[in-house]
Parts: C-alpha cells; sequence; structure tokens
C-alpha cells in the first residue's frame, strides 16, 4: 500500500507557524534561527546522552564566527538523550535566535565522557554506562570554542546554512546504527564524525509505514532456513533513486564495497517496532511501525530485512555473514511537507 497525506510534525509547528518578513525598504537584514537534533535508533543501547557545548556558525563571507555558548547561555551543556528523538521528532537546542542573512558553515561540539552521567555516555545493553567521545578534535573552519575534552562534528561542506529573512529551521539528524562504534582497543563508545548530517526542515519530508505480519512471520523463517539465522531484529533500509534488493547493500563502513561491487549503502535505517494503536471500535491492536523522518524530496527505494543485528557498522556483510535483504519496495517518492506512507507487504 502507498499513498500521500499531509505531513504534521508537532515538534515542528511552533517553529514553523510564525512568519518573517521585511519592510517596503528591504531594510531587514536578519533571520530567526532554529537548530533542532534527531536520530535513528539503535538496539544495542537504551540511552545515548550528547553533551553539546558549543555550536559554531562560521561566515562564508568572512565575517566574524557566532558561537552558541550553552554553558553560557544556559548555564551548562545542553544535554541530549538521542534515543528519545526518534522518526520525526527533534528536540530544539537552539531556537528563535537572531542571525545576519547570509550561509554559513556550521559545527557542533560536545563533551567527551568520563565513565559517569555528568558528560557524554552510552547505557549499553552489555556494559552498562559507558563514556561516549567524538574523536575529531579539530576547529570549525578556523573558529574552535575555548573548552577541554571534546569532540566535533562538522554538518556542512560543500553544501552551506542559507539564513533567510524569516524563520529557518534546521535538524541534525544523527544514524546512530552508522556511527556508532565499540573500539576493540580503547574503552566506552565512540560517535564517528561522519554520523550525522543536516537538514532543512522546510525542505524534507517523511516515510512511514507498517510492516504485514505475514511478512515478518515469512522472513524469520526463510532466512532461518536459508543464512541459519537464529536472532532476529527486523529493520527497513533507505536508498537512494529506485532499485531493487540486487544492489540494495549493508552499511559497509570503512571497509566499503569490494570494487566491482553494484551494492550501495543505505542513506538511513529505521528499526520496525511493535506500536499499541486504537481502532475505530476503541479496542487496541498492535501494528508493526517504522519511520524515516526528515527525508529531502527525491525518489528513494526500501529494503526490508530481519537480520538487521548482523549488519556490523564498519565492515561488509553478506549472506555469508547472515545478513541480507528480504523484500524492497520501489520507487517511493518523497515531497517536501508531505508524509509517504509505504506499507511493507508480501509481494506476490
Amino acid at each position: 500500500m502507498k499513498q500521500m497525506k499531509t505531513l504534521v510534525a508537532a515538534s515542528l509547528i511552533g517553529l514553523l507557524s510564525a512568519c518573517g518578513g521585511g519592510d517596503d525598504n528591504n531594510s531587514v537584514s536578519t533571520g530567526t534561527f532554529n537548530l533542532g537534533v534527531s536520530d535513528a535508533p539503535v538496539e544495542e543501547a537504551s540511552e545515548v546522552v550528547l553533551f553539546f557545548s558549543h555550536v559554531v556558525m562560521v561566515p562564508e563571507d568572512g565575517g566574524d564566527a557566532i558561537v552558541f555558548d550553552f554553558a553560557e547561555d544556559e548555564g551548562a551543556p545542553r544535554s541530549v538523550d538521542l534515543l528519545d528523538f526518534q522518526g520525526s521528532n527533534a528536540d530544539f537546542i537552539i531556537s528563535e535566535r537572531e542571525l545576519p542573512v547570509g550561509d554559513y558553515r556550521m559545527c557542533m561540539y560536545a563533551l567527551n565522557g568520563d565513565g559517569s552521567e555528568e558528560l557524554s555516555y552510552v547505557n549499553s545493553k552489555e556494559q552498562g554506562i559507558v563514556p561516549l567521545s567524538i574523536d575529531s578534535q579539530g576547529s570549525c573552519y578556523g573558529t574552535k570554542p575555548d573548552f577541554e575534552d571534546g569532540g566535533r562534528l562538522k554538518l556542512t561542506d560543500e553544501r552551506l546554512v542559507s539564513i533567510n529573512v524569516g524563520i529557518n529551521s534546521f535538524v541534525a539528524e544523527f544514524d546512530l546504527r552508522k556511527g556508532l562504534v565499540d573500539p576493540k582497543n580503547a574503552p566506552g563508545m565512540k560517535i564517528k564524525p561522519n554520523a550525522v548530517r543536516l537538514v532543512n526542515v522546510s525542505e524534507i519530508g517523511t516515510i512511514s509505514g507498517t510492516l504485514a505480519q505475514t511478512q515478518f512471520d515469512a522472513c524469520e523463517a526463510d532466512f532461518s532456513s536459508l543464512l541459519g539465522a537464529s536472532e532476529f531484529s527486523h529493520a527497513a533500509y533507505l536508498y537512494a533513486g529506485s532499485r531493487d534488493r540486487t544492489t540494495m547493500g549493508d552499511i559497509a563502513g570503512d571497509q566499503g564495497f569490494p570494487a566491482d561491487s553494484a551494492l550501495v549503502e543505505p542513506v538511513a535505517v529505521a528499526s520496525i517496532n511493535p506500536v499499541e494503536v486504537t481502532q475505530e471500535d476503541g479496542t487496541t491492536a498492535t501494528e508493526l511501525q517504522y519511520e524515516f523522518g526528515f527525508i529531502g524530496e527525491g525518489t528513494y527505494s526500501i529494503g526490508y530485512t530481519c537480520v538487521a543485528n548482523a549488519d556490523l557498522p564498519d565492515t561488509h556483510e553478506t549472506d555469508a555473514e547472515g545478513f541480507a535483504i528480504y523484500q524492497h519496495y520501489t520507487p517511493v517518492e518523497v515531497e517536501a511537507n508531505e508524509e509517504t506512507v509505504q506499507d511493507l507487504d508480501p509481494i506476490l
């Protein structure tokens, strides 16, 4: 089943309902800036908490950098449990701040953990509370905040952040399945610098849907037989463009795919979770639901699998290592400010 319906993201209504403008002489030279944080979930942790210390915006025209210092502005670093804000939900850590109009490069800085819950940490299902850190220690295009023991996440590279007159809302979308790693030779866990992308709220839509129970059961039965799987994790993999499962790859990380491979990495991964819903007659039922939030306009494809647990973030896994895409759905069209509904039903 595939349909389109109007997107209403409750977390954004307040930020987008205002309107900006200038006077007849076009004298207005500032815009309102909002920055949110969201995440695609992981299963090996119940909490992934980052303590954000600064956001730095460097004007492309060479002007003075603008530094948001949470300790100075709010009295403490801004802590966010990324797992609390998934799909189209976001925690806006900067709201309604006036900035000069223009193009900027942007970075976020977070304090590295020390093993306590007072700094960045992961509550791992296997290890309990462990420190969380970001390896990159560099400046933001020549500007670095004055603080100790923290990491940098670059949110822009080739594409700049444009602040226009009116409301300008962006979301830093984390993908922890790709970027949260447990290094073998170091304590704690790390977030890779490429684990986050910046999206303009005015240019995005969402994709959501349900997984049919018959598809759920068939995948587990088939992959138990074909791959020898005994543990299962159901997920939807999102790929750019229209493609089938023969080119739908896993999260290959730094290892990448073989030189002659036609496989591509997913642009996002969403867990499929049971959700209690109220039906028209007032009774409740359980649906298996997924959602991709903050997806740019364009054509996509979805791959469904029940062995996402076999997909490791830094290496390429094939069916020999227990990973495969079970079914594909294409094309899936995304339009700005719209929700695309793509149910994961059996394809006969």
